[in-house]
C-alpha cells in the first residue's frame, strides 16, 4: 500500500494507486445524514459540505447544518439542478447503507435486486417536513409479514410494538445475514438491522433510501447509484453519481470548537476532491481486488459498497 498525504494533513494508505488523466467531477457534496425524529441542528444532525471546481480551482464551502431531511433534500436537489444546467458532473456521498445483506431484498420486495427494495421502501416509508416518520411501524410489519421473526430491532422505550423489540433478540434469519460483505471487510461498520441507540444505522438507511428513490425518480437518466448502476467504474456515464460513504474510514481532525459531524464531512470532502484533482479518486470507486466473483455479483446486484473500502488502509 502507498501512503498519500493530502493538504489537510491527513495521510491515507491507498492500495496500488493508479491515476486518471483528469478529475472525474466538478462538484462534490458530502452529507452526514440523520434519523432525528424532530428538527435538529448541531451534533447528530444533518451536515453538508460542498466544493465546486472552476477553472481548475476548487472552491470549498464551509459546511452547512440543516434541521430536517426535507431541507437537506431540497438543498441537494437544487445543487444538482444547477450543476446539470451548467454541464457539470457531480459526486454526492451520503453516510448510510444503500443496501442490505444478500437475500434480504427478496424477503421484503419479492426480488433479489436493490432497485426492487428501494421501490418498496419508498412506497412504505412516510417522512414529513418535521422529521416525523413511520419507520418503526413499517419494520414492525416487515418483521411480522416478510420475516416471521424479529429481524429488525431497536426502538424508543416509550413505544411498544408487537413484532419489534427495543433490544436485540435471537433471530435465525438475521444471524444468517447480519452483515453485508463490505461491513465484514471494513469493520467496525454497523448492522442495518439495528434501528436505535448508539451507532445505529438502520433508521438512517430506511429514511435515506426512501429519499434517494425520490431523487432517482426526479433525475432519471441523469443520475446513477454507485456501484449498482455504474458497475463500480465500468459505466460512470451519468453526470450525477450518488454513492455510500463511511467517514470513520478516514482520519478526522476537528478544528477548535468544531462539531465532529461537521469535521467529518469537511475532511471527506477535502480528501475526495483533492484525490480527484490529482487523478486518484477513481481508484476509490473501483472494484476492490478483495471481492471474488460471487461476492462481486452480490455487491452489484443487491448489497452495495462503501467508497474506498478495500483500497484505504
Amino acid at each position: 500500500m502507498t501512503k498519500t498525504t493530502i493538504s489537510t494533513g491527513t495521510s491515507l494508505k491507498i492500495m496500488t494507486p493508479k491515476k486518471s488523466n483528469f478529475p472525474l467531477f466538478d462538484v462534490y457534496l458530502i452529507v452526514d445524514w440523520s434519523a432525528a425524529n424532530s428538527p435538529k441542528r448541531g451534533k447528530d444532525s444533518i451536515w453538508i459540505a460542498a466544493a465546486f471546481r472552476a477553472q481548475n480551482k476548487l472552491d470549498i464551502h464551509i459546511p452547512i447544518n440543516l434541521p430536517t431531511r426535507s431541507a437537506a433534500m431540497e438543498y441537494i436537489t437544487t445543487a444538482l439542478q444547477n450543476s446539470l444546467a451548467n454541464g457539470l458532473r457531480v459526486f454526492v456521498g451520503l453516510d448510510f447503507p444503500f443496501g442490505y445483506p444478500a437475500n434480504t431484498a427478496k424477503y421484503i420486495s419479492g426480488k433479489s435486486h436493490w432497485s426492487s427494495l428501494w421501490h418498496t421502501l419508498h412506497a412504505a416509508i412516510e417522512d414529513n417536513d418535521q422529521n416525523q416518520s413511520n419507520r418503526y411501524q413499517v419494520v414492525n410489519t416487515f418483521n411480522r409479514t416478510y420475516f416471521g421473526e424479529p429481524v429488525y430491532w431497536g426502538h424508543p422505550h416509550q413505544h411498544v410494538y408487537e413484532n419489534l423489540f427495543p433490544k436485540k433478540v435471537p433471530s435465525a434469519l438475521r444471524e444468517a445475514m447480519e452483515f453485508r460483505i463490505v461491513e465484514k471487510q471494513q469493520p467496525p461498520a454497523k448492522s442495518v438491522w439495528q434501528l436505535a441507540y448508539n451507532g445505529a444505522v438502520g433508521s438512517q438507511a430506511l429514511l435515506g433510501i426512501a429519499r434517494l428513490e425520490t431523487l432517482r425518480n426526479h433525475f432519471t437518466q441523469s443520475l446513477q447509484i454507485w456501484p449498482f448502476e455504474t458497475d463500480f467504474t465500468r459505466s460512470l456515464n451519468a453526470p450525477i453519481i450518488i454513492a455510500e460513504i463511511y467517514p470513520s474510514m478516514f482520519p478526522i481532525r476537528c478544528k477548535e470548537n468544531e462539531i465532529k459531524d461537521c469535521a467529518q464531512v469537511r475532511t471527506v470532502l477535502e480528501c475526495f476532491s483533492e484525490l480527484d484533482t490529482n487523478g486518484a479518486f477513481e481508484q476509490l470507486l473501483s472494484k476492490p481486488a478483495s471481492l471474488d466473483e460471487t461476492q462481486y455479483k452480490e455487491v452489484v446486484r443487491e448489497e452495495g459498497w462503501i467508497v474506498g473500502a478495500g483500497w484505504v488502509g
